[in-house]
């Protein structure tokens, strides 16, 4: 008598509003593996016509088995229902049929059984018989950015809002291209809540005491990194040489580096290729952000950092990545407390010739005249590096790496762009070629030169000439080289 009947996902969620995180990850889990077997009919060329372009909750099939809930793909019914258009994805509505349309789909679906709603409020008095009014009131709805799932479920966490955040992004690059992509980091998601299970049962100072994991980057390296060829070339041959072929180094004597500073306007890329160069030389890796080191306890700060220096040595060869180096190591001349000062050394410490035990520090920051000066010492950060906004070649591979994979125009004049762009940071860049592509979308068309130049000449760019003068001073002076 406790047996449930089978039903579809829209009809459970119609009685239960939203799911439990915990059933909807197995739900997800179960929808994404469907689309994978799906797909292996579609991996020998271009989809084929008939593929369905979008699943919705209609599409699934919620199967009662022992007090849990499993999913199966049906046969595609989104065609009857009018709000199918809500779960598509933005290529979609130019009938292109990709792995990471269904991604965006499944991720809309994760977002609702999680938080009981659509991430986007759709302005629909009722749903209207004009496919064109529909498109329209979808596309404005969606220029809000949806909030984190987190803020209507607070079984959801920071890790778990970033992938299903990832899931639904409207830019085609930073989606998950395959579910298969998607099902890893769902699978990761639930390690996060059971480590969060097992938190809450820490005591507060075990909980103050926690920092971010070291773990192994996967990707393809320097080949992400658009442009700057002298900065990569630089990083091959001064410390990733050094640092793969050490007994060759060591027979010269020539020590293998010890630390990296980059510094630069904001927006040029300093993270990014610290993450790229983690992937390219597979070591061990952990980004620390100045609010991983805080703690209200006296001392706490120092003994995390002493605690990551530990770990980091455990599991070497390691690359420890600061951000906002500027924040946790202030100059200590001047009017520091005492407390902060003690934290500095004891950073500073920890530093020094930690290269003899296999780590390697990269640190970031926009400001670099509020760095403490000794942080420059040689044994501590031996090559510090200026990233400057990119050059001409560099802009020319940006425009050409983000406007891979849309349907752009084929005459357009990335050369001309690269003109029109100067003193443009990466992440201007980025911001054009979406605007331009979101414009052309609007428009059913082919993104062109003049979406381009059109939203060029209302961005401004992110820093100013006199920005650049400045840190270009630090380059030429006696300190920074």
């Amino acid at each position: 008598m406790n047996k449930k009947s089978n039903e579809t996902l829209f009809q459970l969620l119609e009685q239960k509003k939203k799911i439990a995180v915990e059933d909807a990850l197995s739900i997800g889990t179960d929808i994404l593996k469907g689309l994978k077997k799906k797909h292996e009919g579609f991996h020998a060329g271009p989809w084929k016509q008939d593929h369905q372009t979008c699943i919705t909750p209609h599409d699934i099939l919620i199967l009662h088995e022992e007090e849990k809930y499993r999913a199966m793909l049906q046969a595609s019914v989104t065609r009857f229902f009018p709000d199918s258009q809500t779960y598509l994805a933005p290529e979609g509505f130019w009938d292109v049929c990709l792995p990471a349309g269904d991604v965006f789909s499944a991720g809309v679906i994760l977002y609702e059984m999680i938080t009981g709603i659509c991430p986007w409020k759709y302005n629909f008095d009722k749903l209207s018989d004009d496919p064109e009014d529909i498109v329209t009131r979808i596309f404005a709805a969606r220029k809000t950015p949806p909030r984190e799932p987190s803020f209507y479920n607070e079984r959801c966490d920071d890790a778990l809002d970033d992938i299903i955040l990832k899931a639904i992004a409207a830019d085609l690059e930073q989606r998950y291209q395959s579910p298969e992509d998607f099902l890893s980091a769902l699978n990761s998601g639930k390690k996060s809540l059971d480590t969060e299970k097992h938190s809450s049962s820490l005591s507060p100072k075990q909980k103050d005491s926690a920092l971010p994991r070291l773990e192994k980057k996967k990707g393809k390296g320097f080949d992400d990194v658009a442009g700057m060829n002298e900065l990569k070339q630089m990083l091959y041959s001064d410390v990733i040489s050094a640092l793969k072929d050490k007994e060759l180094y060591d027979k010269y004597k020539v020590t293998v580096p010890n630390g990296l500073l980059l510094y630069g306007p904001p927006g040029c890329g300093k993270t990014f290729i610290s993450q790229k160069f983690a992937e390219e030389i597979d070591y061990h890796f952990v980004a620390v952000k100045p609010s991983d080191l805080a703690s209200i306890y006296v001392h706490g700060t120092q003994e995390k950092i002493g605690q990551l220096f530990k770990e980091a040595k455990e599991k070497a060869p390691s690359i420890i990545f600061i951000d906002e180096v500027d924040a946790i190591l202030p100059s200590r001349q001047g009017n520091l407390y005492h407390s902060y000062a003690s934290e500095v050394n004891e950073f500073l410490a920890q530093m020094t010739e930690c290269h003899e035990h296999g780590i390697f520090i990269i640190a970031a920051t926009n400001r670099p005249e509020k760095i403490d000066p000794a942080i420059l010492r040689t044994g501590r950060m031996d090559k510090v590096v200026y990233v400057e906004p990119p050059d001409f070649e560099a802009r020319i591979e940006m425009f050409r790496l983000y406007l891979k994979d849309r349907p752009a125009a084929p005459d357009i004049d990335l050369k001309q762009l690269a003109v029109l762009s100067e003193n443009y940071v990466s992440s201007d860049i980025k911001f054009i070629v979406n605007e331009a592509s979101r414009n052309a979308l609007m428009e059913r068309v082919l993104i062109t030169q003049s979406h381009l130049e059109e939203v060029l000449r209302k961005t401004s760019p992110s820093i100013s000439e006199n920005q650049i003068r400045q840190y270009e001073i630090f380059k030429n002076s006696r300190v920074f080289v």
